[in-house]
């Protein structure tokens, strides 16, 4: 039997603590009317999420990071399906580290992260449904990493804090921003960073949000960071709205 809810009764830190606690495997799903997530645990931890911002499988993830190549992850599938008895249940997780395509530390690292991206935009929801079901278990996802619920709700909460200060800044994903014509003083100290840089060249003549997320790949909390730090040090500024950062000085 589905154990079954609503976000408006029962919230996601709660559905994901009774997972936990109760040390299930299956698969949660969520659902509304714009859009559909689903959630993969295995003995009460994640291991696995998508949503409509991420529907990838693990794999193709990492080579669209640039983790591992197209070639090395064809490889590792092919092992997993023709791999002797003795080494039968490596998971592609394992056999990426065993044939020495990345570091161990890297991939669960990466694993982690994918995750609480996914599940940060699942758990802004709301409203939507809820459903459990513990004969979906995801099994062609599991690469064998997971992560505990706990640390899943303290991330989240911790990026739930961060998001409302930026949307104090950054009300909308069609909020515009370019490069100030004088930047401010605190910007002589700011040393950006790949992206940082990659998300200023795309601002030349001014772009959304949500313009922005679509040209780099980024998701929208990480775009929006980015340009709230910019805008705080005065680098870039909103387009038809008044700047905050002029209108102080």
């Amino acid at each position: 039997m589905a154990l079954e809810g609503n976000l408006k009764d029962f919230s996601l830190a709660d559905m994901f603590r009774l997972l936990s606690s109760g040390q299930k495997t299956g698969t949660l799903y969520m659902t509304r009317p714009d859009a559909e997530g689903r959630v993969c645990f295995k003995k009460g931890r994640v291991f696995f999420a998508s949503s409509n911002y991420n529907r990838e499988s693990l794999g193709k993830r990492l080579v669209k990071a640039g983790v591992i190549s197209e070639k090395q992850l064809r490889q590792a599938l092919g092992l997993q399906k023709i791999q002797k008895k003795e080494k039968a249940g490596r998971r592609l997780g394992q056999i990426l580290v065993d044939e020495g395509y990345l570091d161990g530390k890297v991939l669960e690292n990466f694993i982690q992260e994918q995750i609480n991206d996914t599940l940060f935009d699942l758990f802004r929801w709301e409203e939507g449904d809820l459903r459990f079901e513990a004969e979906d278990t995801c099994e062609q996802e599991d690469i064998g990493i997971s992560v505990s619920v706990e640390n899943i709700i303290m991330e989240s909460a911790r990026r739930l804090e961060m998001w409302n200060r930026i949307r104090e800044r950054i009300p909308t994903l069609e909020t515009r921003f370019m490069m100030a014509a004088a930047p401010g003083e605190k910007s002589i100290e700011i040393h950006l960073k790949p992206k940082e840089w990659m998300l200023l060249c795309f601002l030349h003549g001014g772009r959304s949000v949500q313009e922005l997320t679509e040209l780099t790949g980024y998701n929208d909390f990480e775009t929006a960071k980015i340009l709230y730090g910019m805008h705080s040090a005065g680098l870039i500024e909103k387009i038809g709205a008044p700047d905050e950062a002029a209108a102080s000085g």
